[in-house]
């Protein structure tokens, strides 16, 4: 325990320049649909969102609850094939913590990072909106926090699994597995089979859920278990396969 305390820091350090460059990111794709220019003549793409909803920060909540989540895949990527590409797992898994331990280290070392940048960026939107007279509505930097956590919990966890499987791609592939299963039942018939097997994973509660923390809303019991579930299940998948890989050469 004392050495993953101690290994932990480490590897939130590796993972903070992602998680400042995602922060920048989400601040340039959300900062302009909160804020509207006083010397804009025209209406922009804030005044499209904003219809059939509350002013001030509802029409960013969507937005950034889907960047969240996609930020989630891109810092959990690598936890493992990282190790695999680089030839560096021998070295690195010979360190004084278990094999789970130590995957479990870097897979947090993400969350880590994210839940401190999430704040961060709401923070900033809340004074670039106060700053422009706008009123802000609904904009939680504490709910930040609980939107990353569930975000990280399904999404991470499901690169983590295809981190194991794969050499590389993964992060594509949880962001793809967060908006298939979402597309899938919007478009399909609701008593199909295929739709009813895509409402059966937990993406769009995950994206519910993170809608509702950052408006500082009142969350379902029901919705948070259901994630953590899912989510639950697939860490322990990821850190199954992660143990198990074979580290004997180097891809």
């Amino acid at each position: 325990m004392r050495s993953l305390a101690l290994l932990l820091p480490r590897l939130v350090l590796d993972r903070a320049p992602r998680a400042i460059i995602a922060t920048a990111i989400v601040l340039a794709l959300t900062e302009p649909l909160l804020v509207r220019r006083a010397s804009e003549a025209t209406a922009g793409f804030r005044d499209g969102l904003s219809v059939g909803v509350a002013s001030g920060a509802s029409p960013v909540i969507p937005i950034l609850a889907l960047l969240f989540a996609i930020t989630a895949a891109w810092l959990a990527e690598g936890v493992v094939s990282e190790l695999k590409r680089d030839g560096s797992a021998p070295l690195a898994l010979t360190r004084p913590v278990s094999r789970s331990g130590y995957f479990l280290a870097r897979w947090l070392s993400g969350f880590v990072c994210m839940a401190a940048a999430a704040p961060v960026a709401l923070l900033v939107l809340n004074a670039s909106a106060n700053f422009s007279g706008i009123p802000v509505t609904g904009l939680s930097p504490v709910g930040a926090v609980g939107a990353v956590a569930v975000s990280w919990l399904w999404v991470g966890s499901v690169v983590l699994v295809f981190s194991s499987l794969l050499q590389r791609g993964e992060a594509f592939a949880g962001a793809f597995l967060l908006v298939m299963p979402i597309t899938l039942v919007s478009v399909l018939p609701p008593g199909g089979v295929t739709a009813r097997i895509a409402s059966l994973l937990p993406s769009k509660t995950v994206l519910d859920v993170s809608r509702a923390f950052l408006a500082g809303e009142p969350v379902m019991g029901g919705h948070l278990l259901r994630i953590v579930v899912w989510g639950s299940a697939s860490l322990a998948l990821g850190l199954l396969l992660a143990v198990r890989r074979e580290w004997t050469t180097s891809g």
